[in-house]
């Protein structure tokens, strides 16, 4: 039997944004699905975070959810089994009020809500599924994790020392000690994916902000026979990095502006040798059209740009580089500010 794991799909993302709205839903529709019924799969494992927004909804976004995600499982036959994320949450000390149960509980006959950890079985193999632990379900988990007869674990875990981003440890978080004797423990809510110890955060399905730049997104499935653990890629890109360089033959008509509808792109201009070119260039883009160009030009003035600042990177990696560099911050206060830095820019991308 083979079980198709998603989690973090953050439906309503980047303010209700229509274009990633719609990114999103192409993913469902023109990947995920096709792949389900292609290869008879009929269970899905949400991991959390189902919704983006913990406070209200969209109703563009909400209607979207119904008739792009979970009526078409419903129509496939497909059982959905979704544990709460802290996005899906509407306090951040109890699971009890949560916008999964308020959207859509009772609501779909295939779709089965957890707000407490329980053990499922499929196929034999005994699956314990772990919501988001706060102040409240906190030792009630903890004494759960003791005692399950599972040996593989689904949660939506914030772990003390493993990457929140890409090179950026959490610190703060819960220690992972009552996750050693697992065999397998699969968890969402860290967008990026990793595999420390036996845990494997499985990163989000597609790309939500120009971190995402460089990983792989996709999702994974479960062969509850042979144990292993299969990661299908989503090609499907939002965020690019473009490099400009008009100094040798350059044939603006071959250049393929097409690939960046509604994207989000960084423009690095090398050279710029013939402006009015590169203006061209520009309005090509625009005229894709693309969602945003932002242009990194470094015109060689002493002031301008720091050499050893990598304009490549996302804006929360290169505050997070210029922290680090603090002399006079010890490691602690800079993992926090870090992690401070990081928090803010995720929450004014909700707003």
């Amino acid at each position: 039997m083979k079980i198709a794991i998603i989690n973090d799909t953050h439906w309503g993302a980047r303010s209700d944004s229509q274009i990633f709205l719609e990114y999103f839903t192409d993913f469902f529709r023109e990947q995920f699905f096709p792949y389900l019924k292609e290869n008879n799969i009929n269970t899905v494992l949400h991991l959390g975070d189902l919704m983006d927004r913990r406070k209200f909804v969209n109703f563009n976004t909400l209607n979207t959810v119904r008739s792009e995600f979970m009526e078409p499982l419903l129509r496939e036959g497909i059982v959905v089994h979704c544990i709460l994320g802290n996005h899906d949450t509407f306090y951040k000390n109890t699971n009890d009020l949560n916008s999964v149960n308020e959207l859509f509980g009772d609501r779909y006959s295939n779709f089965f809500i957890y707000q407490q950890p329980i053990d499922l079985e499929f196929d034999g193999v005994k699956v314990g599924m772990v919501p988001w632990v706060n102040s409240e379900n906190r030792e009630k988990t903890l004494e759960y994790l003791k005692n399950t007869k599972s040996n593989i674990i689904c949660g939506h875990f914030e772990l003390n020392g493993y990457e929140v981003m890409r090179g950026l440890p959490f610190d703060g978080g819960m220690s992972d000690e009552p996750l050693r004797r697992f065999d397998m423990v699969l968890s969402a809510h860290f967008h990026s994916r990793s595999v420390q110890n036996n845990v494997t955060y499985l990163g989000t399905q597609y790309q939500i902000t120009f971190s995402d730049l460089n990983d792989r997104k996709g999702f994974h499935v479960f062969d509850t026979e042979t144990r292993d653990l299969e990661f299908v890629e989503n090609p499907r890109k939002k965020f690019f990095k473009i490099s400009y360089d008009d100094s040798q033959d350059f044939d603006i008509s071959k250049f393929p502006f097409g690939e960046y509808k509604n994207a989000y792109v960084k423009l690095f201009v090398d050279n710029k040798t013939k402006p009015y070119l590169f203006d061209r260039f520009l309005d090509n883009l625009y005229d894709v059209p693309v969602s945003n160009v932002t242009v990194v030009e470094d015109f060689g003035g002493e002031d301008e740009i720091e050499e050893d600042v990598d304009l490549s990177l996302d804006t929360v990696s290169i505050i997070s580089n210029e922290v680090e560099d603090m002399k006079e911050l010890n490691q602690e206060q800079k993992t926090k500010l870090k992690l401070m830095i990081r928090d803010l820019y995720m929450e004014s991308l909700s707003v």
